[in-house]
C-alpha cells in the first residue's frame, strides 16, 4: 500500500551564519563589570562559579574589547572598556562575528497538517510518479477546508528550523533567485499495515490520518480530511511600546519633509529602502544630488512605489518608474546602488527606512509621498527610532512585499532586521508607540470619539464617500456624548463627491456640532487624528475618503503616539498654517 499526502516541496540556496553565541555567564559577567571593577576572585565568589569558568568568559570578553584590565594598589581588576560602556547605554546586543557558509536547504510541508520535514526524511514524489508506481494499492489524501500557511514569513522560518544545526547557527540570507516551490506527495509506504517512512517526529494527528487511510477496505482510492493544522497565521494585533519620543521627531509641513528626506539620507550607514506610493521622475531629478550623494558614501536603496490597480494610474506610475530606472541606469554610481522596483505593492503607505552608524535602524511612517511629492502641501510625518518600534515596522514591510515568496530578496532582509532589532535592550521613555494596520485604523478612530473629552482634530486630503460612516457619524456621536469641540480639516472632494456634496453635509454635520473645513491657499495632504492633549495618530489612510482593506492590512499604515503634550503640539503647529482651525474653536 502507498499513502500519498499532497505536499509543497520548498527549496533555496541558503547563507548561514556560525559562530559561538554569548551565553548567559558571559553577559552576567560583563554587566557585573559594568557596574563596578571586579577581580576575578570576587566573580568567582560572588557568582558562585568555578574560577576557570570565569577565566575563560574574561578572556573572550576581552578578545572582543568589552572589557579591560585595570591595575591598581590592591591587585589586578576588570572594568568595562568604552566600548563595552557604550554598548550597555545603548542597550545594543554583544557583537557577533560569525563565519558564512552556503547551503542548499530543502524542505516538504505536508499539507493534512502543516508538518514540514527535512528533505531527506521523508519520500517525496511527483504526479507523475505517482500514476507511474507500480503499487496496485495506491491511496490519495484529498484535504479540504484549508491549508498551511504559506506566507513568506512562515516559509522563512521553516527554512532556518531547517537550515540552523544548533544554537551556534541562524539563518543570514537566502538568495531569492534560486528558491522553488513545488507541488508534489509525501509518499508513505504501508507493509503488513504498518507504515515504514514516516518521519520520526511526525505530529500525532498525521499519524492519525495515515492510521485511517490504512483502515479503509481494499479499492479505496481516496481519502477525504478536513485539514488538521493550524490555520493561516493571523495578522498580529497592535502592540503598544513604551519608549522614547522626541517632539522634534514629529515632522509637520511641506518644505518640513524635504529637510527630513535629505537628513534621513545624510545619516544613513549602507541602506535606505523607500516606498512611495506615487513616482514622479522629475521629483526625483530634484532629488538626485542627496541621492547620488549618499550611493556615493557606499548606501544601497530600493524603491518600492504602491499605486493602485486602477489601470491608468497604475500605468502612469509604472512609466514613471521606467523614467526613474533609465535616469539611475546613466549614472555608473546609481547603477550600482539604487533598485528601482517595476510591479506596484499595491499599498497605499509611505514609509522611509535606513540604518544607521550603530547597527541600529530609523523608521519615518506618515502621509508623504517621498518620490511625487513637490514637498509644499503640509504633511504629517513620524521618525521613529526605539528598535521595537522599528521592528514592528519591518515586519510590516517584509509582509508588504513578501506575498511574492522566498524570491523577495527586500522581505528576507527585512525578516532579519527584524530578528537582529527585537534583540536589542528595551529602553523605556516617556512615550508609548503602537504601530497601526488595515482594521487597527477603524479602532483608533472609535476609541479617539469615543474617549476625548475636549478636541478632536481629524486631517485627511480627500473628501469622499466614506465621510459620513468613517468620521462624521462618528464625531457627531462624541459631540452628544461629551460636547466636545470636533473638527474635520481637507483639502478636496473626491469620487463622486461633488463639492455641492461636501457643502451640504459641512451644513448637516454643523447642525450636529461638528465641523468640516475645506483648507484654503496652502493644501492639506496629511492624514492625521489629534484629540485632547497626548494622543496623535499619524497614517497614510484617507479617514474621509477610503476604508481599510480587511485582507491587505499592510495596505495602509501608521502610529498611534501617546506622550505628554504631542496632540497639543501638533494641533498648536496646525493651526499656524491653517488659522480657520483657532477661529472656528473660538467661534464654538
Amino acid at each position: 500500500m502507498l499513502i500519498a499526502i499532497p505536499a509543497f516541496r520548498l527549496s533555496s540556496k541558503v547563507s548561514i551564519d556560525k559562530g559561538r553565541a554569548w551565553s548567559v555567564i558571559d553577559e552576567m559577567i560583563f554587566l557585573a563589570l559594568n557596574r563596578q571593577p571586579l577581580s576575578i576572585a570576587h566573580l568567582a565568589r560572588d557568582a558562585n562559579l568555578p574560577r576557570q569558568l570565569i577565566v575563560a568568559s574574561i578572556a573572550r570578553l576581552m578578545r572582543f574589547r568589552l572589557i579591560e584590565l585595570s591595575v591598581r594598589s590592591d591587585g589586578a581588576l576588570f572594568r568595562a572598556s568604552a566600548y563595552g560602556q557604550e554598548i550597555v547605554t545603548a542597550g545594543r546586543p554583544l557583537p557577533f562575528f560569525p563565519t558564512r557558509e552556503t547551503r542548499r536547504v530543502s524542505c516538504v510541508i505536508e499539507r493534512a497538517t502543516g508538518g514540514f520535514f527535512p528533505t531527506a526524511q521523508v519520500r517525496i514524489g511527483s504526479e507523475h510518479a505517482l500514476r507511474s508506481d507500480p503499487d496496485p494499492d495506491i491511496r490519495l489524501i484529498m484535504v479540504e477546508g484549508g491549508g498551511p500557511s504559506m506566507s513568506h514569513e512562515a516559509n522563512l522560518a521553516r527554512l532556518s528550523q531547517v537550515a540552523a544545526r544548533g544554537w551556534e547557527e541562524q539563518l543570514a540570507y537566502i538568495d531569492g533567485r534560486t528558491a522553488s516551490l513545488h507541488s508534489e506527495f509525501m509518499l508513505v509506504r504501508v507493509v503488513d499495515g504498518v507504515p515504514r517512512n514516516l518521519p520520526d517526529n511526525a505530529s500525532a494527528t498525521l499519524r492519525d490520518i495515515v492510521d485511517e487511510a490504512i483502515a479503509r477496505p481494499l479499492g479505496t482510492t481516496q481519502v477525504q480530511i478536513g485539514y488538521g493544522g493550524p490555520s493561516a497565521e493571523p495578522d498580529p494585533t497592535p502592540v503598544t511600546h513604551v519608549c522614547e519620543f522626541d517632539p522634534a521627531d514629529l515632522v509637520i509641513g511641506g518644505s518640513a519633509q524635504l529637510e527630513c528626506f535629505k537628513t534621513l539620507l545624510e545619516t544613513a550607514c549602507s541602506r535606505v529602502i523607500i516606498h512611495s506610493t506615487f513616482l514622479d521622475h522629475n521629483r526625483f531629478r530634484a532629488l538626485f544630488t542627496e541621492i547620488r550623494a549618499a550611493c556615493l558614501r557606499g548606501v544601497s536603496f530600493d524603491l518600492l512605489w504602491g499605486a493602485d490597480n486602477l489601470d491608468e494610474e497604475e500605468t502612469h506610475n509604472t512609466a514613471e518608474a521606467v523614467e526613474i530606472a533609465k535616469i539611475v541606469r546613466e549614472d555608473r554610481d546609481l547603477a550600482r546602488r539604487f533598485r528601482v522596483h517595476m510591479r506596484s505593492t499595491r499599498s497605499h503607505a509611505k514609509l522611509l527606512l535606513a540604518d544607521t552608524q550603530d547597527g541600529g535602524w530609523i523608521a519615518a511612517v506618515g502621509s508623504c509621498n517621498w518620490l511625487s511629492s513637490p514637498f509644499r502641501a503640509v504633511e504629517l510625518t513620524a521618525v521613529l527610532r526605539d528598535s521595537r518600534v522599528v521592528a514592528d515596522v519591518t515586519t510590516a514591510l517584509q509582509r508588504l512585499v513578501g506575498r511574492r515568496g522566498l524570491s523577495d530578496d527586500i522581505a528576507t532582509e527585512m525578516a532579519i532586521v527584524t530578528r537582529e532589532l527585537r534583540r536589542h535592550e528595551p529602553r523605556e521613555g516617556n512615550a508609548q508607540i503602537t504601530l497601526l494596520l488595515g482594521e487597527s485604523h477603524d479602532e483608533m478612530m472609535r476609541l479617539a470619539t469615543g474617549d476625548a473629552e475636549a478636541r478632536v482634530l481629524v486631517g485627511c486630503h480627500r473628501l469622499g464617500s466614506t465621510a459620513r460612516p468613517g468620521v462624521v457619524l462618528q464625531a457627531e456621536a462624541a459631540v452628544e456624548r461629551a460636547n466636545i469641540d470636533v473638527t474635520l480639516l481637507y483639502t478636496r472632494s473626491s469620487g463622486p463627491l461633488k463639492n455641492r456634496h461636501a457643502r451640504k453635509l459641512a451644513e448637516e454635520a454643523a447642525d450636529n456640532g461638528v465641523r468640516l473645513i475645506k483648507a484654503g491657499e496652502i493644501p492639506l495632504h496629511g492624514k492625521f487624528v489629534a484629540w485632547d492633549d497626548d494622543d496623535l495618530i499619524v497614517t497614510s489612510l484617507n479617514w474621509a475618503s477610503a476604508a481599510s482593506d480587511v485582507d491587505f492590512p499592510q495596505g495602509d499604515i501608521g502610529v498611534h503616539l501617546h506622550s505628554p503634550g504631542i496632540a497639543a503640539t501638533a494641533t498648536h503647529a496646525l493651526e499656524t498654517i491653517f488659522p480657520e482651525i483657532a477661529v472656528s474653536a473660538e467661534a464654538v
